[in-house]
């Protein structure tokens, strides 16, 4: 709604793009947002038209859909979809790695019946060995490298040495072509003063993950990347 005041005024509109990014840096699906806007004809209705396809998107649907039955999934904290993932798959169990301490608050909300697994960070390699897959919350999805919450590269990488299948999750506008991503992936780091390693979010090899939950359903990562359907603006960035 804020963008669709400066359609019109293209130079307005792509500073007003450029300073929303500034503020969530390393958020894939905002820069697919104002893509859209920047590549189309009609800005104002390529806005509106991205923003009912983020609000409609069905990942979780479809993760839920090709997990098998009675999967035990391990995510790092409380991902926003962990709920809707066992509203729709009330067989899943869940191992969760809680690097925030408030998984125990988290997991009240559940069904009582849920199967739950709260483990410390410094025990989630152990605590893998009581799940079946793994699965990461993405912000960004790019060719060479993913971005998600500080610690996904570790459990990530656990997951593969203990031959669990770990699977990204990618909602609607999280995976970007090449430039896109490497735009983002440069404008998180000049933005970012803390070192790597004391970031709320962190790089990983998109090789460590085995297939990634879209609202296509759960593809390949090239498979992925190449139905994005992000449009290329390089003066984003």
């Amino acid at each position: 709604m804020a963008l669709t005041d400066f359609v019109g005024d293209d130079a307005v509109l792509l500073i007003s793009c450029k300073r929303i990014l500034d503020r969530q840096p390393s958020a894939a699906p905002l820069v697919w947002l104002v893509a859209h806007a920047l590549g189309a004809p009609n800005p104002a209705q390529a806005l509106w038209q991205a923003a009912e396809q983020i609000e409609a998107d069905r990942t979780i649907a479809a993760v839920a859909y090709e997990l098998p039955d009675d999967a035990r999934v391990a995510v790092l904290g409380w991902p926003d979809w962990i709920e809707d993932l066992v509203r729709l798959r009330g067989d899943v169990g869940l191992v969760i790695v809680d690097v925030e301490g408030s998984a125990d608050y988290e997991v009240d909300r559940l069904d009582p019946e849920t199967d739950v697994l709260v483990v410390d960070p410094i025990g989630a390699g152990q605590g893998l060995s009581e799940a079946s897959h793994v699965l990461v919350d993405l912000d960004a999805l790019g060719p060479e490298r993913s971005i998600a919450r500080q610690g996904a590269m570790a459990l990530a990488a656990t997951g593969r040495h203990v031959d669990l299948p770990v699977w990204g999750v990618a909602p609607t506008g999280a995976a970007l072509p090449g430039r896109m991503y490497d735009g983002l992936s440069r404008r998180w780091h000049e933005r970012s003063e803390a070192p790597i390693w004391e970031r709320a979010v962190e790089e990983l090899d998109t090789s460590l993950l085995d297939r990634v939950g879209t609202h296509r359903g759960v593809v390949d990562a090239d498979d992925a990347l190449r139905s994005s359907g992000c449009p290329i603006v390089p003066e984003l960035f």
